[in-house]
């Protein structure tokens, strides 16, 4: 007597099993990463501040959880206004909202802003988008709006530190400009008033001890730009740099107590333990069309805002000493490190080189590419695309 075969499943049965089985092992990695995050938090000792954090850990955690079917990702046709990384996920922002997806392609959460001039700035966990001339700005994780702020005066500008302490340059009713300082729970800290220039922008070091304000003044007919150095501790000014050569297209802190203020016409580190500028690198007449800090290591692209003639790539180290410089006969519009390699945007190409300067390959891309970001490899964003560059092997 032969033993009776099981029944086979039909095609909708198995789709439906294997759905409940991805769903079941989707809920188990959820509880274990909430767990794990959770006990991660408890063994630090620091209940309180460390418990604020909770959500940012668990809301990155659950975005390697979002499956996607992989890059590359359509988006909408809006238009295309920055690029972010935050951690685990991706924020793009355009003219209608602001988008998070994963690293597997997955739109994990979209905020409807209703801004007229939006912009972001990103800590590891979290995203600030404000209204640029106007005062509102809403702070936010990867999978929820945590705080809305109304500003008493338009916003200029804001950025996100390291720990997630905020600061938000505004105009003022009685002063050219100031900056407020908040902690993660947006309690504010301090105020910081000037008088005598404008604050155009504000950057808080990693662990939010300083504050560094660029300001832009006259000085008999001529544009001279300030950085005010301030520590966050008692709100007080430490010292001040000017600079009457150039104005500042963008700061960073490179540590604690180093920063890299690229002017328009060179980029110098200042030790904010001395006051002083250790070293200054010159672009030589050219443009800074695009630059990047990873690992230790700078690339700067200085070629012409107007997209003539060819472009140098400039790869230093934190203290400006250049390593190697790479010429190309291509208009270079933004430059990253990704994937142990660099690669740089150009009208219709992204042109890929080894980290000792060997050019490697040369990809078409479309022509209504924005900008390239290093997410987990070079991403090239386009008006309706999100589009990965495979990482091209030394010939």
């Amino acid at each position: 007597m032969s033993e009776q075969q099981p029944r086979r499943l039909t095609r909708k049965e198995l789709l439906k099993r294997n759905k409940r089985i991805a769903k079941k092992r989707q809920m188990r990695l959820t509880f274990i990463a909430v767990a794990v995050t959770a006990f991660m938090v408890y063994i630090t000792g620091v209940f309180g501040a460390s418990l604020a954090y909770l959500g940012d850990f668990v809301s990155s955690g659950l975005v390697y959880l979002q499956f996607g079917r992989g890059f590359p990702v359509t988006i909408e046709n809006q238009t295309y206004l920055q690029a972010e990384k935050m951690g685990s996920s991706l924020c793009i922002l355009d003219s209608d909202s602001l988008s998070f997806y994963s690293p597997t392609g997955d739109e994990v959460y979209e905020y409807h802003h209703s801004m007229q001039n939006p912009a972001i700035s990103t800590s590891g966990k979290r995203v600030v988008i404000y209204n640029a001339n106007e005062t509102s700005l809403k702070v936010s994780n990867a999978h929820n709006v945590l705080f809305s702020q109304e500003m008493n005066n338009d916003i200029i500008h804001a950025s996100l530190a390291r720990n997630n302490y905020l600061a938000v340059t505004t105009k003022s009713q009685s002063y050219n400009g100031e900056v407020k300082v908040y902690d993660s729970q947006m309690n504010e800290v301090f105020t910081w008033l000037n008088a005598k220039s404008f604050p155009l922008q504000s950057f808080l070091s990693p662990k939010a001890e300083t504050l560094a304000v660029s300001c832009l003044m006259t000085e008999n007919g001529s544009l001279v730009s300030e950085i005010y150095i301030i520590g966050t501790d008692d709100g007080q000014e430490r010292f001040k740099l000017q600079n009457k050569d150039g104005a500042v297209l963008a700061m960073e802190f490179i540590k604690e107590d180093k920063l890299i203020v690229f002017y328009t016409d060179k980029a110098a580190v200042v030790n904010l333990e001395t006051g002083q500028t250790e070293k200054e690198y010159s672009y030589g007449g050219n443009d800074l069309t695009g630059y990047d800090i990873k690992n230790s290591q700078i690339v700067m692209a200085l070629g012409d805002y107007e997209g003539v003639g060819g472009t140098k790539l400039a790869v230093t180290d934190l203290s400006l000493t250049e390593t190697f410089a790479i010429d190309t006969e291509k208009a270079i519009t933004d430059v990253q490190f990704a994937s142990q390699r660099i690669f740089a945007l150009g009208t219709e190409m992204v042109e890929q080189y080894s980290l000792k300067g060997e050019k490697i390959s040369e990809t078409a891309v479309k022509t209504n590419a924005k900008d390239i970001i290093d997410y987990n490899g070079c991403i090239v964003i386009s008006g309706d695309s999100l589009e990965k560059l495979e990482k091209d092997s030394l010939k």
